[in-house]
């Protein structure tokens, strides 16, 4: 399978894990509880938000950096 292609796979799989990660049914399941005083849905929110954006980003990046460490070696 070409590089772009899996690129393009991991992409969309990311898109569908984040309808899943922020639907409303999902979010209900915080919306009541705290830790260590938080609001449990906050926390999820940031954690989550900040994973999804750290997995799109090194999906994104990586294709730079082996396009990058291909020219220096050539």
């Amino acid at each position: 399978m070409p590089m772009e292609a899996r690129r393009r796979d991991r992409l969309v799989a990311l898109f569908a894990l984040g309808v899943v990660l922020f639907n409303p049914p999902l979010l209900w399941l915080f919306a009541d509880t705290t830790l260590f005083g938080w609001p449990l849905l906050f926390v999820y929110l940031f954690f989550a938000w900040g994973m999804f954006v750290a997995m799109i980003a090194l999906t994104v990046e990586r294709r730079r950096m082996r396009s990058s460490s291909h020219i220096e070696e050539v």
